[in-house]
């Protein structure tokens, strides 16, 4: 029998950890040079950087200079680790609290890389459904940007993960415009993910399971439901707005009232409710509170990546069952405790079918004031477009429905 190496240290696990550099500020550990391999190690930033957390659950500190980092995708779950100064390996559990949002945006990649990994088959709608939900617990939904910051490390992974380069997600991923301007650095490893990509000549061949999302955030102002030069929330809401006055004067919108240069100065944006964490019920329109991590939270957001509304359990519930029953009241326990729920708004309340944007008569109608779609082919006839009857009032027709304004999908008013 072998005997064990004894300068070889298996990895331990720190949780609750956080990193700071030699002047105690917080940083990130993909600062770091990654090391993809034994002898393969990228240049990082030349800064110290130290690991501070704690193992054993809770019983020992943890203080470390760490040199290095890396992933693993192999596992049922994707693996971080850090290399300590004296060559051992340390696992990175979960992150402190406070330090969430300076990690949150490679611990977004790490996992959709080991997603998209595991199942390159499925589509967009579904890897941002499964991002969602391991991340339900953040304010701020993952989005595309969440990846557009990490894009040399996506493409150096798609270069040694051949299942990589299989993802239909990756492959759109790398066509995509993103609604932020690119850097240099990030706008060649996106010419790189694609070359890449193409040089394997992935086969795109669309099946039935192949779920399009145009777009994560509204397409129209949230105060006055027209388009124009609009501004998207970075919250879990995914609500867009016009900023100025100016943006929204051909609607008449009273806007965010922020003035031009406030605009251009902005890094991030969140609306009020997102940054205060207050959010209205889609279904009866109250106001609550919906930080899950505080466990307090009043309004549950739906899981689907592309939603951003808030209910509270008892509402959606109803909704869901379109009754007051033991199956609601089930429904609603399971969702005040935490499980997740996809609500009505994306299933046809006439047939019961979801959407397909590729067929123009399964394109959704969808309302901008309570959850209801509908397929086009199942549109009430008194929701109507313009000049094409419907209700009437003093002989004019009232227009409710409005091609134009959402990608592929129509805007209504249903009531």
């Amino acid at each position: 029998m072998a005997l064990l190496d004894e300068t070889v240290r298996q990895p331990y696990s720190v949780s609750g950890y956080h990193f700071v550099d030699d002047k105690d500020e917080s940083i990130s550990f993909h600062t770091l040079p990654i090391q993809w391999s034994d002898g393969e190690r990228q240049d990082g930033k030349k800064v110290k950087i130290f690991l501070q957390g704690t193992a054993d659950d809770g019983l020992q500190k943890i203080s470390k200079h760490v040199i290095a980092w890396k992933f693993d995708l192999s596992n049922e779950e994707p693996e971080i680790l850090v290399l300590a100064e004296e060559n051992s390996w340390i696992k990175l559990g979960k992150p402190r609290k406070s330090f969430e949002d300076t990690v949150r945006s490679i611990l977004i990649t790490v996992h959709c890389l080991h997603y998209v990994k595991r199942n390159p088959e499925k589509s967009e709608i579904s890897v941002w459904n499964h991002l969602s939900e391991v991340f339900r617990l953040y304010v701020v939904r993952p989005s595309q940007s969440d990846l557009v910051d990490h894009m040399p490390l996506i493409s150096d992974s798609v270069s040694r993960y051949r299942a990589l380069a299989d993802s239909k997600f990756l492959v759109k991923l790398s066509e995509e415009k993103t609604k932020r301007k690119l850097s240099d650095e990030d706008t060649r490893a996106t010419k790189k993910l694609r070359i890449m990509i193409d040089d394997i000549k992935v086969d795109m061949s669309d099946d039935a399971e192949d779920e399009d999302i145009d777009n994560l955030f509204g397409e129209v102002c949230a105060l006055c439901d027209d388009g124009g030069k609009i501004m998207c929330c970075e919250g879990g809401c995914l609500r867009s707005f016009h900023a100025t006055k100016e943006a929204g004067a051909g609607s008449h919108c009273k806007s965010l009232g922020f003035m031009q240069d406030d605009v251009v100065g902005m890094q991030n944006f969140y609306c009020m409710n997102c940054e205060h964490k207050q959010h209205q019920c889609f279904a009866c329109g109250k106001l609550g509170p919906s930080d899950k991590s505080s466990g307090a939270a009043e309004v549950i957001s739906c899981v689907s990546a592309n939603c951003g509304r808030f209910y509270h359990p008892h509402c959606v519930a109803i909704l869901l069952y379109q009754d007051n029953g033991v199956p609601a009241e089930e429904l609603e326990k399971k969702i005040a405790g935490g499980e997740s729920f996809t609500c009505p708004i994306h299933k046809c309340c006439i047939c019961k079918q979801g959407e397909n944007k590729k067929d123009s008569e399964l394109q959704f109608a969808v309302c901008m004031r309570c959850p209801k779609s509908y397929h086009r082919k199942c549109l009430p006839r008194e929701i109507a477009f313009e000049d094409k009857g419907g209700m009437h009032l003093e002989g004019r027709s009232i227009t409710r429905a409005w091609d134009g304004l959402l990608p592929n999908r129509i805007l209504i008013y249903c009531t």
